[in-house]
């Protein structure tokens, strides 16, 4: 419907809603009329007059109850509105006709009581006629001018100047409603253009919706066929880094396996993402140092600032904190590596300071700095600063939007104070605990020495054929005794003659016919009345899904999968309970 054609209903609606109080209203006026000019006019005038008036609100209300306001079109609302302008005129006309015989000579309290009347009747006339300006005349005009000249021609000086009065009040009534006749005009016109953008605003939300589901799920799609080779490469690699190789050899094996770790890192921000996103994530809060946090992060991040001349400065705390210490961590590194990869000269400084009960743990840098309007924005994905030409040694720009869901997720609010040029300060706060004493865990050496999984009997499962040769080959070369099967079924047969359950089920979580690796791993465990170490290993990102892998209670890692992750995963799961297991 056009917009004009949309005020004509609009218009119509308005007249149908006024007309019973007009007619009922105007049907009272016009008997107390009546009854007071009995007195001084006959009958003979008067009740005609009247049933003039009852039989124009009889046919008035009979019309008005056959219009349908709510599913008027546009042709329906002209013939309404034509309608009540004949109305309006007629009822005028009817008003005038009054004039005749409702101005008894010499009696001047009874000709300005009628001429009241008329004014009264005008300006209920303005409420009722006014967002059709048409109609209004066709009342106004018979009405009042027929009742000023009738007091005019009295002759009297009071009338004459009381008629002059009255006119000019008409006059200065037919302007403002035609002022208040625009104004509904153009207030109804804005209302259906403000409907217009709101119509178009939710078309574009729902395109917008629609584009972003369609992009999630292609990324989801994309990012789970990436993994599988690439999981694949990984396991591939970690086997070939068991064989003596030439020297030259190993050192292009080197190179082959950084450029794996970089688009295995990746990756593993977009599934991080993911797994944030569909609440996968569960803190596991404890009281904890912040040291060895920080002099990890020294560590980790001393090198790389020393290669571009960066001064890296990591001041010691005794402060304990609750939180948890794998995502605050996670929260620290982030910084401290961005600190570093944005700063080309100066020092990147890290601390802790104590603040009304809380810990905040700040990172600052003489970096390149963020301007105003970027400060935000920087907590978005895959923005970055300075990073027009996405040179990937700088990442994917997913690094903040992490910290900044993990700092949700940990209620640890952030801090970010930046000038272009000057630098930036990072910080987030934790809530300061009371210093307990920490159980002293096994040496380095004592760990990595319990690693060997040489006898380790493993059932591995899954579809993809590359995967399933590239982690038996991988196990067999840190000699486990590897049952290796693409379906539950292929590996409940393989194991009908073991007289002993495995040590370990390692099984892909999305496998053929519906099949997942929860099914697998409890068909295996009914089999033989165990409950055997199991891990779960998918490329799934979609939030839903992971919160249903979560759910399982089993180990889960997800792909691409580097060698020594499953290790350390299989070496956990043979010496932890399976409950404990779970993560």
């Amino acid at each position: 419907m056009q917009l004009n054609e949309a005020l004509v209903c609009e218009q119509a609606r308005y007249l149908h809603r006024t007309v019973p109080a007009a007619v009922i209203g105007g049907l009272i006026i016009v008997g107390l009329v009546v009854a007071v000019f009995r007195a001084v006019v006959p009958d003979a005038y008067l009740f005609p007059w009247f049933a003039a008036f009852a039989v124009l609100s009889l046919v008035r209300m009979l019309r008005w109850r056959r219009f349908r306001p709510k599913d008027v079109q546009p042709e329906s609302a002209r013939s309404w509105l034509r309608e009540a302008t004949w109305f309006a005129l007629v009822s005028g006309v009817m008003w005038g006709l009054g004039s005749l015989f409702l101005f008894p000579e010499g009696e001047m309290l009874y000709q300005f009581t009628f001429l009241f009347a008329l004014v009264m009747m005008s300006m209920a006339g303005m409420f009722t006629y006014a967002p059709h300006y048409p109609a209004f005349v066709a009342f106004c005009a018979p009405s009042m001018l027929p009742g000023i000249a009738g007091l005019a021609a009295t002759g009297g000086s009071q009338q004459v100047g009381f008629a002059v009065g009255v006119l000019v009040m008409c006059l200065i009534v037919l302007w403002s409603v035609r002022t208040y006749h625009r104004v509904f005009l153009d207030s109804v016109r804005l209302r259906f253009e403000n409907l217009d953008l709101v119509a178009q605003l939710t078309e574009q939300k729902d395109a917008a919706e629609s584009a972003n589901l369609a992009k999630s799920r292609f990324l989801a799609a994309a990012s789970h066929d990436l993994r599988q080779p690439i999981h694949a490469l990984n396991l591939y690699l970690g086997a070939f880094a068991q064989i003596q190789l030439p020297r030259s050899a190993g050192s292009l094996l080197a190179k082959v396996r950084q450029c794996a770790h970089i688009l295995d890192e990746m990756l593993r921000a977009l599934l991080d993402i993911s797994k944030l996103d569909a609440g996968a994530i569960r803190p596991q809060v404890v009281t904890f140092p912040m040291n060895p946090l920080l002099e990890r992060a020294r560590v980790e991040f001393e090198p790389q600032a020393r290669a571009k001349g960066i001064d890296l400065r990591v001041v010691d705390s005794s402060a304990f904190v609750t939180s948890d210490p794998a995502l605050t961590e996670r929260i620290l590194r982030n910084f401290v590596a961005n600190a570093v990869r944005y700063t080309e000269k100066g020092r990147v400084l890290v601390g802790c300071r104590r603040r009304r009960g809380t810990l905040r743990i700040s990172v600052y840098d003489t970096g390149v700095g963020i301007a105003p309007g970027e400060q935000e924005l920087v907590f978005e994905e895959f923005y970055q600063v300075g990073n027009r030409e996405r040179d990937r040694s700088k990442g994917l720009g997913l690094g903040l939007a992490i910290v900044e869901r993990l700092s949700k997720l940990l209620n640890a609010p952030l801090t970010l104070q930046s000038r272009p040029g000057r630098g930036s300060h990072f910080a987030f706060d934790l809530p300061l605990a009371t210093r307990v004493e920490l159980l002293t865990s096994k040496p380095e050496a004592e760990r990595v020495a319990g690693r060997d999984l040489e006898g380790t009997t493993v059932v591995l499962v899954d579809d993809e054929e590359l995967i399933l040769d590239a982690a038996r080959t991988l196990l067999e070369q840190w000699r486990c005794t590897v049952i290796s099967a693409a379906s539950g079924a292929a590996a409940l047969q393989q194991l009908a003659s073991a007289r002993q359950p495995p040590d370990v089920i390692i099984c892909d979580y999305r496998l053929r016919d519906g099949e997942t690796g929860v099914n697998v791993v409890e068909a295996i465990r009914n089999e033989f009345n165990a409950d055997i170490p199991a891990i779960l290993i998918t490329g799934d990102t979609d939030p839903g899904q992971i919160r249903n892998i979560a759910a399982s209670g089993l180990a889960v890692l997800h792909k691409p999968l580097r060698d020594d992750e499953l290790s350390d995963a299989i070496f956990a799961a043979r010496i932890a309970p399976p409950a404990a297991a779970a993560n």
